[in-house]
This record gives C-alpha cells, sequence and structure tokens, in this order.
C-alpha cells in the first residue's frame, strides 16, 4: 500500500486536532526528534510511532509507542528518546522495552517507603514526626491536599511536579530543579525540605537495589534556595521594641490579648511559635528555675532556658490567670485550664473546609489576623511569625550572648546551626571588630 509522505513539523495539540482521516493511512513526521512521526489511520485513529534504523539488523524498524490522546506529545518524545538511546548503546529493543517494564517509578517506590519505614511502629520516630513526613509526601509528591494554595501550585505546575508517575531512571537533576522550583511558588522552605525527602526516597530505593548512580536530588544549595537566607528574616532591634509596644497596647483590648501574649512570648524566648509557644501548659513552667521543660519537640526532649524578660512576662500571664482574667482563665474543668494562651473559640460551630464543624484548638494557634495588626501598628516591614524567632537570635548576638548559651535557647542540636545567627547582624560585627582593635591598643 502506498503511503503519503508528509513534510516535518513540529507536533502541537491543535495541529494533531486538525488532521483529518482520509482512504488511506498517511503519516506525518516530527521536526523536534528524528523518526518519530503520527499515523493516521482509515478509521481516523491517531498513533505515535518511531522509526529508526538498526545498524546491527540492517533494517529500518517501526516500532508504536502509544495512541493519541491517550499519550501525549511531551511523552512520545520522551520515549522515542529512550529508545533511540537503546539502539545507540546495542540493547535488543524488546528486552530493553521489558527491563523499562520493570523499572519501578518514584510513586512505587514512595509507597513501599511509606508501608515499610512510615507504618512500622518499633521506627523509633515520633507520630509527629511521621505524621509531618507523611503529610508532605501526600501534599507535594502525590499530590493529595486540601490545601487551597497547594492545590493552586499543583493545577499549574501539574507537569513539574508529578514525578511519583516518572520511571526511577527517568529523573535527572533537571527535574528536581524544576520539580524544586514549581515548590518554591508555595513555599521556599517547604521547596527545600522536599528536595531532601526526594533525596531520602532515592537513596532508599538505592539501598533496596532499584536504582544505580548519583542521587538526582543530591543538589548543590547554590543551585535552591539557600536555607541560611530564611534565617535572615528578622527585625531590627528598634523594629523589635515597636512591635512589642504594639502588642502591648493591642493587649489592652481583651479580644486580642491571648493572641498578643502568645506572640510576645515567642518574641522573649525565640520558639517556634506554634509548635514551642503557643501551646504551653502550666505544667511546663518552672519560673524558680527559669526553665521550660519539652517532653515532645522536634528534636525530642529537652528543657529552654528562659531569661528575665521571659520570666516576668510568663508570671504576667499566671497571676492573671489567678485573677480570673475573662480572657486567660478557665475552670478547671474546662479542656483550656492547662493552657497559658487558651483559645476563645475551642468548641465553637464555625464553617471549614469540610463543613460546619467544631473547633477542635485548645490553645491559640490562628493568630495571622493579630500579627498583621501589631505590624500595622508598629509601622514595620511585613515578615511572618517565624522572623520573631530569627529576631530573638539576633538581637541575642548583637548582646554578647555567646552561641553555646544561643544555642541551648534556641534548641539547636548542632552549634552550626546557631552559626548562621553569628554572622546575621553587621553592627554586632562592627562591635566586635572594635573590641578586637581595642585589645591590639591595650596590648
Amino acid at each position: 500500500m502506498r503511503i503519503e509522505k508528509q513534510e516535518r513539523v513540529k507536533f502541537t495539540e491543535a495541529m494533531i486536532k486538525k488532521l483529518q482521516k482520509k482512504n488511506q493511512k498517511y503519516y506525518v513526521l516530527d521536526s523536534e526528534v528524528i523518526g518519530l512521526r503520527i499515523y493516521v489511520q482509515i478509521s481516523g485513529d491517531i498513533s505515535f510511532y518511531l522509526q529508526r534504523y538498526l545498524k546491527e539488523f540492517k533494517y529500518s524498524k517501526k516500532t508504536k509507542l502509544g495512541d493519541w490522546p491517550e499519550m501525549s506529545i511531551a511523552a512520545a518524545r520522551k520515549l522515542a528518546s529512550v529508545v533511540k538511546a537503546d539502539n545507540v548503546q546495542g540493547k535488543d529493543p524488546i528486552i530493553a522495552a521489558a527491563e523499562r517494564a520493570k523499572e519501578k517509578t518514584f510513586g512505587e517506590v514512595v509507597n513501599e517507603y511509606e508501608d515499610r519505614k512510615l507504618s512500622n511502629k518499633n521506627s523509633g520516630r515520633s507520630p509527629k514526626s511521621i505524621a509531618g513526613e507523611l503529610g508532605n509526601i501526600n501534599a507535594w509528591i502525590r499530590g493529595n491536599s486540601k490545601d487551597i494554595g497547594i492545590i493552586k501550585t499543583w493545577k499549574k505546575y501539574r507537569d513539574d511536579l508529578n514525578i511519583a508517575s516518572k520511571k526511577l531512571t527517568r529523573i535527572n537533576s533537571e527535574i528536581v530543579l524544576e520539580y524544586h522550583s514549581a515548590v518554591s511558588t508555595k513555599s521556599k522552605y517547604t521547596a527545600n525540605r522536599m528536595i531532601a525527602q526526594i533525596r531520602k526516597l532515592f537513596n532508599y530505593a538505592a539501598a533496596k537495589g532499584y536504582f544505580t548512580g548519583t542521587n538526582p536530588a543530591s543538589l548543590s544549595k547554590k543551585n535552591m534556595n539557600v536555607e541560611m537566607q530564611d534565617h535572615h528574616d528578622y527585625f531590627s532591634t528598634d523594629n523589635m521594641m515597636k512591635i512589642i509596644a504594639a502588642a502591648e497596647k493591642l493587649s489592652k483590648q481583651p479580644q486580642y490579648r491571648v493572641a498578643c501574649y502568645a506572640i510576645l512570648a515567642a518574641l522573649y524566648c525565640g520558639g517556634r511559635p506554634q509548635s514551642e509557644v503557643f501551646n504551653l501548659t502550666v505544667d511546663q513552667i518552672d519560673l524558680v528555675n527559669k526553665t521550660i521543660h519539652y517532653p515532645k519537640s522536634k528534636v525530642g526532649q529537652w528543657t529552654r532556658p528562659i531569661n528575665d524578660k521571659m520570666v516576668k512576662h510568663l508570671q504576667m500571664v499566671i497571676d492573671a490567670r489567678s485573677n480570673a482574667d475573662p480572657v486567660l482563665y478557665y475552670s478547671k474543668e474546662d479542656l483550656r485550664h492547662r493552657y497559658l494562651f487558651p483559645n476563645c473559640r475551642f468548641g465553637e460551630i464555625r464553617r471549614g473546609k469540610r463543613g460546619l464543624r467544631p473547633c477542635k484548638l485548645k490553645s491559640v494557634k490562628e493568630v495571622r489576623k493579630i500579627w498583621h495588626m501589631i505590624k500595622t501598628l508598629a509601622g514595620v516591614e511585613d515578615r511572618d511569625l517565624k522572623s520573631l524567632r530569627h529576631t530573638f537570635a539576633v538581637f541575642c548576638v548583637s548582646c554578647g550572648v555567646s552561641l553555646r548559651v544561643l544555642q541551648k535557647y534556641l534548641g539547636h542540636k548542632t552549634i552550626q546551626t546557631t552559626e548562621i545567627y553569628g554572622a546575621a547582624s553587621e553592627n554586632f560585627i562592627k562591635q566586635e571588630s572594635e573590641k578586637v582593635s581595642a585589645g591590639f591598643n591595650a596590648a
């Protein structure tokens, strides 16, 4: 049967949709990948084929890659490139195809990792840590999230984020960087964390013998969002004082008091607001020894030393509770009684993503509105709540607090993490340089 020959054109969705069926099948050549072509059958069915010359067999072979639209143009081009690469390496096309079919996808590795590592009750990890890792996997690898921001990111960057469907050997550093860039549009912090997660999953695959070669997620920090920059997100001392004054002023209004006191506590002790401050309970506080005890936290069980400013602030909160403050005190029968910063909306019916449900938060958490009010009143730049921790750290360094003591304040496992703050303040560096000069002059 004579086949009508076509000129090379760049395949596009619009071009394929315009192809009409004829009284005989015909093909169209792709200008982007040599050998890739579209066949249009008499019935109108459209399929991708790869035509290439096999030197070892001394003949030209035509292989069907898939049907359109089930197979996209991008997928057809990628598969054509893989098949052609097999030919160059002298692999038998049938054997190579069978090997690719048996190769695991990244999603299959994720499923196995979850079953063996995250479902093991004897893993020694805390339930909170496991839940956090599962949450990241579901949101950023499987695309299962109810967060509106994450859903929008997936819709916009689905091709870059959908690495779960890819074979392990098809994921390279370029694909990982594209994935990282897509996640960064939602959160740079999360993007760096997800690269670490992918690196861990590839290490697991390598240990199981599913993957050989260089881990594609072993990227240099210069190619990603440098996390150190995140730690430079802090307020100057002058602006910190403005924030304190604004929070104290707003706290005089009962409806803002709990949130303001919680925000001030996060600043005074350098704790992570949501996990280490907002849900503090009375039994964690030891004002005599000036410490806060955390039975379970990001770094395990530990005790944070606190300064006199924090002690005075906590004492004020405890005294207000003792004097039956209308927003800080709840009776012993109330589940909020043990929390220093109780949630006034606990138990109220409110509308959420799943409809009308009672609020389950016993301690304050949703304080973004109040935080915005404080920043506006203080007239300072817009930074998130995490900057309170960084502000405390830089302020301590500027005051001459040693990095070893600051490490205890912040709960860092290693001094290297604390050292990030050592170079954060230019004023502090200038002050220390003057001390060195004074030392030489005195010698």
